[in-house]
């Protein structure tokens, strides 16, 4: 039924779950799994600006772009342990349009993603990823609840 599955992870207990999931989805069906995370790249000096401007409670959510290459790494690990070998997407843009691109790109049958990210900053900086996910997916969705 599906041949090629899309997985969004921002490194959340939630997201986690969905790669789990999503990894064990694959398996069932032999089908492709895509892992994708959003980074936003920022230079050093458009970082301390951004920070400047912020409470001090939202400068995690802003190191946390930066931290894609580590959440796929985790994301690798756990399809791995699944019996599933995946293809990492680090996307320049936010969580949901990394996830919508990406699964244009690769034509995916099913989008999976967490119910809940990594918090009311994130949130409030980059919008609930689930939410457009749902939205504005061009194929089936499935939301995990951790």
């Amino acid at each position: 039924m599906f041949k090629t599955v899309v997985v969004g992870t921002d490194g959340s207990s939630d997201a986690e779950s969905a790669v789990r999931v999503a990894a064990a989805i694959a398996k069932n069906h032999d089908a492709k799994l895509h892992v994708v995370t959003g980074a936003r790249p920022m230079t050093p000096e458009q970082l301390y600006e951004l920070k400047r401007s912020l409470p001090n409670e939202f400068w995690p959510q802003l190191h946390a772009d930066y931290l894609s290459e580590e959440r796929l790494s985790t994301a690798v690990g756990i399809c791995n342990s699944a019996g599933i070998d995946a293809t990492t997407h680090s996307v320049a843009a936010a969580g949901a349009d990394a996830v919508l691109d990406t699964a244009d790109e690769v034509g995916a049958d099913l989008i999976v993603v967490g119910s809940r990210g990594e918090g009311a900053a994130k949130r409030l900086i980059h919008g609930s990823v689930s939410t457009k996910v749902l939205h504005h997916a061009p194929c089936s969705v499935l939301v995990i609840r951790d």
